[in-house]
């Protein structure tokens, strides 16, 4: 389920369902550096229980086989009822505005149908709401606020 994007210029991306636990200590390391040092999150709100059973995916510089090459990272919880929850989309700011977040959604969604999702939901901050639009989301509800931070709930039918 690798996928890959590279537009004119830049590095080259792929995208793919964590396999590896030095992945996974990577993909949480990532979301470390940018909700809680970036973001200001509370350490201990960042990592949760819902992580354990969570299929989390990656994204990284094409060909690099060890986690150091890992920029990009995103959870999908099951709601039941065929509802999927998209959570924890982070990429590194040097990466960020290259189209690895797009990828990494695209990863996700494929993922989250070859399960047998029917519906994904996501709670966007609201800078992110233009990101998740283009990718077929629609806002609904008030806005919330989540360690602070303004969020709009998010919903896409697959």
């Amino acid at each position: 389920m690798n996928q890959q994007h590279r537009p004119f210029g830049i590095p080259a991306y792929e995208a793919a369902p964590v396999i590896a636990s030095s992945e996974r200590e990577a993909a949480f390391a990532i979301r470390m550096k940018v909700f809680v040092e970036e973001q200001t999150v509370p350490p201990e709100e960042e990592l949760d229980a819902y992580d354990v059973a969570a299929l989390h995916f990656i994204a990284r510089l094409a060909g690099e086989e060890d986690a150091s090459g890992i920029v990009g990272t995103a959870r999908l919880i099951d709601k039941g009822h065929g509802v999927g929850k998209i959570g924890r989309v982070a990429v590194l700011i040097e990466h960020r505005g290259r189209g690895v977040g797009a990828l990494l959604m695209r990863c996700v969604e494929k993922a989250a149908s070859e399960h047998g999702f029917t519906e994904l939901i996501l709670e966007a901050q609201l800078h992110a709401l233009p990101f998740y639009e283009k990718l077929g989301y629609i806002a609904e509800g008030d806005v919330f606020l989540d360690c602070a931070i303004e969020h709009r709930l998010m919903r896409k039918l697959l």
